[in-house]
């Protein structure tokens, strides 16, 4: 659903589809003649100053490619548009799958602050008893205070970033900040299947290098039109005069020679734009290239720390809480013991999903960068319904 108000409502996603809108209206004025051009004009007759009227009608031929040169150079700026409006669609839903896996982090780094809070405010409320009971030093009861206030200002700390990473995605998908809306994280973002192989072939369709391919069909279209300057313009149509009462019929011709300016500046103009265009295309791979490779690393390395830390320091946390509970019934622990472990259980939880965040988004990352698709968890649909 966020996809979809996206693709329909996100300002860079709407500004590149006008775009596109604008180069298909110019490919249906591409390629027509040109407009008639009209001559009327009376003149004085240089024997007895009669008044001559003489009118003309004339189109320019369509010679020399150039009309077809015209249509070729509209389409592939259409063709264009459509690669860029395909890459800010990508980097808009990549945006937004990121966001939601963030979210998802941030949700459970609340309620696992949330656990914290309540475990340190029962925490207190056993120090303030003992204190009243004389059995707890002005130190300690201290301590229960300042854990709890640290904890009550993380969580309204994380609350903040949480309510700012939703107003950034309701940004992406083009509605007001603070707009009713039901974010669900079931199944869970970060779930995502194994990344497969890197393709090649695959990834120079990515949206990124289609886009810059089809910039530089355009710079070459571009070129060939202002070859077709070099020709000379033909017009041709009939011809009427009337002198004295007696009025003549006929057909003219006009040439525009190139003589003077045989459109050299504008061709050379357009081969330095059209090798540019190739450089930023040859650019654009390498730059892919490196992306797809760095943004592999990187999920690759993340998913073995965080196997890494699941296996080491979460497992340990799970054995110290069972263990606390056991001292704590039998009342073998005292309140900054309880203090300590509080702290370093929610420590443990809090970086796990910190991880978990980490990993999930390198390989979306990875993902994107190869121009991979991803199919979630949820992904459940028949053979019908993906097609």
């Amino acid at each position: 659903e966020a996809n979809t108000l996206a693709l329909y409502y996100s300002p860079e996603i709407r500004a590149a589809r006008n775009a596109q809108q604008v180069s298909a209206v110019q490919l249906l004025q591409a390629g027509l003649l040109a407009n008639p051009e009209l001559f009327l004009g009376p003149r004085i007759a240089s024997s007895g100053s009669g008044l001559v009227f003489p009118a003309g009608i004339s189109w320019e031929l369509p010679l020399w490619g150039r009309r077809a040169a015209e249509k070729e150079l509209a389409e592939r700026s259409l063709t264009a548009a459509g690669a860029r409006l395909a890459e800010k669609e990508l980097n808009v839903l990549t945006r937004i799958r990121s966001a939601y896996i963030r979210i998802e982090t941030l949700t459970a780094k609340t309620e696992a602050l949330q656990a914290r809070t309540a475990g340190s405010q029962g925490v207190l409320r056993w120090a303030d008893r003992l204190k009243q009971a004389g059995q707890l030093d002005g130190v300690t009861s201290w301590l229960a205070r300042l854990e709890y206030d640290e904890a009550l200002a993380d969580l309204k700390a994380l609350q903040l970033e949480l309510g700012t990473e939703k107003r950034k995605l309701q940004e992406s998908l083009g509605l007001l900040p603070n707009a009713e809306m039901l974010i669900r994280l079931d199944p869970s973002p970060s779930e995502m299947p194994v990344l497969p192989p890197l393709s090649r072939q695959g990834m120079m369709l990515h949206p990124r290098i289609t886009s810059a391919s089809r910039e530089y069909d355009k710079a070459d279209a571009a070129l060939r039109l202002e070859v077709t300057g070099q020709y000379p313009a033909v017009r041709l149509g009939p011809e009427f005069e009337s002198d004295k009462g007696e009025a003549s019929l006929g057909l003219g011709a006009g040439i525009e020679l190139p003589v003077f300016d045989d459109n050299l500046g504008a061709i050379a103009a357009a081969v330095i734009r059209r090798e540019d265009a190739r450089e930023k295309l040859e650019a654009r791979i390498l730059e892919q290239v490196h992306l797809e490779a760095q943004a592999r690393a990187e999920a690759q390395s993340r998913q073995d720390i965080l196997r890494s830390y699941r296996a080491g320091a979460l497992q340990g946390a799970g054995e110290a809480r069972k263990s606390l509970d056991l001292r704590l019934q039998a009342g073998q622990s005292n309140i900054l013991e309880v203090l300590a472990a509080l702290r370093s259980l929610t420590a443990v939880r809090i970086r796990e999903l910190e991880l978990q965040g980490d990993t999930a988004t390198a390989r979306f990352a990875a993902a994107a960068a190869a121009g991979t698709a991803l199919s979630g968890p949820a992904n459940t649909d028949n053979e019908k319904e993906k097609k």
